[in-house]
């Protein structure tokens, strides 16, 4: 009989043999199926791919739950938890220069144990709103935001949180800070077991003296004195909130350092303590954040000097990458940075010998100066000088209008939109309008009166920037799009966002006007920005983000952290290289050559102050350039729209001290470093010429022609005849005449220009918004 006859008889006789029930069974079930696959049919084969995945991945999932569950259980069967009173003792950290040589020791720990009961209540429910507001009632982990750490840990992204009170206490008093899977599970399995063997109150107590505040503060008993020098006992609702608000990150929230941002989040945890009904609603209305007290100085070593401001610079960087402030006080590390020793000490002498002979009327100014530098091959900080104490305002971490250092970044955008086949397609080669005064967008902007005889309705744009002409790189940005100009900028290395969180290179308004083509007040740039910058011109339009910290070591020898470097294209070489051709006069015409001929790239920039009593006077200099060893920014002001002059009374202008403190350091840096040249070659040859359109300068002289030594483009030919003459100098430039365009169209000037930064500086003397203007 054939085969499919008998397993025929055999699956009737099984059907028969379970009765009709089972075949009802079976009918339902088939039915369902086919039902299922009419489904599947109807559905395009991009969902039915994508229903697989998605049954494959919660397969997935739910695996990796149970082995995550199993791993978890494991962990919490074997793993001993360490009476609190046995807490490892904190070791000092060692910070070092580039080469290992020791800068200082710190970590000195700060701790004074307090029980419970001598903590508020308020302040103890305000830790509680900003840390954990279901602390009472867990079990002591977070089992959402655990489960969400394990899997981006798994999927390879960043570190992340949501651990509870007793998660925080348990990685800092037994753990470290590694974001590892273990780490996590060995976190999560001490913190449970805790819960069981000690009441939430004495986890509490545990947690408030050994958390770490900032200001070298352990526990709330140390931060309370740390910063409003009261008992803990004697804190208000609002001082606990502040303390509360800084231990998510001592080194930000501090309200001496971002004050904003501390400021978003006191109303955090105060908004916070109204949700848990700790606060009601007509209380939190009648509190305001307060002061707190300047931070206390702890160290006497080096780190009172201009290392102060680095060793501030590490500890963000290092938080920003998992090493928190309570890890570099406890695991004895060793803390190996980019500070080469010769440069920081070429610098500090630089501003020594340039700074301390001001004048009567300097001092009086308040004249104070900044000084970066960067490695352009990969963002290493060499150098950094923001003042003499190490502590109080950081001017090269500041911000302040760049004026006419801000250029080179207009002359790059144009050049890229000449390559990418845009038009008007200009090269340095190529003509522009620089008459004395121009109209632009409505807008009256003319050149500073000592660059009359420079001005012309028809200059090349390489000899416009060797000689700073405002109105061809005011007209350059309009023509070529101000955002352009900004995004270039962005890319080159100029951050994109100040201390305070707000986007940088904007107006008021979030909109960038054709006065960013000459670093206008609106757009603000940190000596540190400024050095990258130029840094990423000398590096063939490559940047590097600055850094300070190269790696770091435990007590044992073990690495924990070190920086990888990685670059980004910023623009062509091409671009690169001719934007470095226009920049390597300006040295020597601004009367700050390096020594033995040595090139480099470089462009002086001014910012004046644009009305009040003090208008037509500078209020910023700069002096930013490079070699390919080393870029450099220096930046000389009062912090303030307030004027700043020169040794014999006149205007100061970025040839002066910042050109002068420039080249003492890069003459000191670069002594016995090979003599590297800088390109030579103009290699964006083609490009357009303005029709020029010609506006009489406001002065009796007639304008000279310039010359430049790039060759001109094969396509077109400049209509000038270039001076072989030095501008002329006098002991007091006249009174120049400001740009109005303070990057709007309707001539509307803010009244007064913030300090450096938002963050607590000198307040600005004065009244005026500061413009920029050419020369130098």
């Amino acid at each position: 009989m054939p085969e499919e006859s008998r397993s025929g008889r055999r699956r009737a006789a099984a059907g028969g043999s379970r009765g009709p029930a089972h075949g009802a069974e079976l009918g339902w079930w088939r039915a369902r199926r086919a039902a299922k696959k009419r489904r599947l049919a109807k559905m395009s084969r991009k969902k039915r791919i994508g229903r697989r995945v998605g049954l494959l991945f919660t397969w997935l999932l739910g695996l990796m739950a149970v082995l995550v569950t199993i791993a978890a259980v494991g962990v919490y069967k074997f793993v001993n938890v360490p009476s609190p009173q046995s807490l490892p003792q904190n070791q000092l950290a060692t910070l070092t220069y580039s080469n290992g040589q020791t800068i200082a020791t710190v970590g000195a720990e700060n701790r004074i144990n307090v029980p419970l009961s001598q903590v508020p209540q308020h302040v103890r429910d305000a830790v509680i709103a900003a840390e954990d507001r279901g602390f009472y009632s867990e079990p002591g982990v977070s089992v959402r935001g655990t489960f969400r750490a394990v899997l981006n840990d798994l999927k390879g992204g960043s570190a992340q949180g949501g651990s509870t009170i007793t998660q925080q206490y348990v990685k800092n008093a037994y753990l470290d800070s590694d974001q590892t899977l273990s780490r996590k599970l060995k976190e999560a399995a001490i913190s449970l077991k805790l819960s069981r063997e000690y009441s939430k109150n004495t986890i509490l107590e545990y947690y408030l003296n050994t958390i770490y505040f900032g200001r070298g503060a352990y526990g709330i008993q140390a931060a309370s004195k740390a910063y409003f020098n009261l008992d803990v006992s004697k804190l208000s609702v609002a001082q606990g909130a502040v303390l509360a608000a800084v231990i998510k990150s001592p080194e930000y929230f501090d309200p001496r350092v971002t004050p904003a941002a501390a400021q978003g989040r006191w109303n955090y945890v105060v908004d916070g303590m109204v949700a848990t009904k700790k606060l009601t609603q007509a209380e939190r209305d009648n509190l305001k954040m307060p002061t707190t007290i300047k931070p206390a100085r702890n160290v006497t070593s080096a780190l009172d000097g201009p290392m102060g401001l680095v060793w501030l610079q590490v500890q963000k960087e290092l938080a920003a990458n998992g090493i928190n402030a309570a890890e570099i006080n406890s695991r004895g590390l060793r803390i190996q940075t980019t500070v080469d020793p010769s440069a920081q000490a070429a610098a500090e002498q630089a501003v020594k010998d340039n700074f301390s002979n001001l004048t009567a009327q300097q001092k009086q100014e308040k004249i104070r100066p900044a000084l970066t530098a960067v490695n352009p091959a990969d963002g290493a900080v060499l150098a950094y000088y923001g003042n003499s104490k190490g502590s109080d305002f950081d001017y090269a971490n500041g911000y302040r209008p760049p004026g006419s250092s801000f250029k080179p970044y207009t002359l790059a955008t144009a050049l890229s939109q000449n390559l990418a086949g845009k038009t008007p397609a200009y090269a340095i080669s190529s003509t522009y309008n620089g008459s004395q005064c121009v109209t632009i967008s409505a807008t009256n902007v003319c050149n500073d009166p000592s660059d009359a005889p420079y001005s012309s309705s028809s200059v090349r744009i390489d000899f416009a920037m060797k000689v700073s002409l405002n109105t061809v790189f005011d007209g350059l940005a309009n023509e070529i799009g101000p955002a352009n100009v900004r995004n270039t900028a962005y890319a080159a290395g100029i951050r994109k966002t100040n201390n305070d969180g707000a986007p940088t290179l904007v107006r008021k308004d979030g909109t960038t006007a054709f006065g960013i083509g000459i670093g206008d007040a609106d757009y603000a740039v940190r000596p540190l920005d400024q050095a990258v910058g130029f840094a990423t011109i000398a590096n063939g339009g490559t940047d590097h983000a600055p850094y300070f910290v190269s790696k770091v070591t435990d007590a044992k020898g073990a690495l924990v952290y070190t920086h990888k470097t990685s670059g980004t294209r910023a623009f062509d070489p091409k671009v690169a290289n001719d934007v470095g051709l226009t920049l390597k006069p300006v040295a020597d015409f601004s009367g700050d050559p390096l020594n033995n001929g040595r090139e480099s790239g470089a462009k002086t920039g001014t910012a004046g102050i644009q009305s009040g009593p003090n208008a037509g006077r500078n209020s910023d200099a700069w002096m930013v350039g490079y070699t390919p060893q080393v870029s450099a920014a220096v930046w000389v002001g009062s912090g303030g729209t307030t004027p700043i002059s020169d040794a014999s009374g006149g205007q100061e202008y970025g040839r002066d001290l910042p050109g002068k403190t420039w080249k003492e350091f890069m003459d000191s840096y670069l002594n016995g470093k090979e003599n590297l040249p800088l390109p030579t070659t103009q290699m964006i040859t083609k490009g357009a010429n303005t029709p020029p359109t010609y506006t009489p300068p406001p002065s009796s002289a007639a304008p000279t022609t310039p010359t430049t030594t790039t060759p001109a483009p094969t396509s077109t030919r400049p209509t000038t005849t270039p001076p072989t003459t030095t501008p002329p100098r006098t002991t007091t430039p006249p009174p120049p005449t400001v740009s109005t365009s303070c990057g709007l169209a309707t001539i509307i000037c803010p009244s007064s220009s913030q300090p450096a930064s938002s963050a607590p500086g000198p307040a600005p003397a004065g009244n005026g918004a500061a413009t920029s203007r050419g020369g130098g």
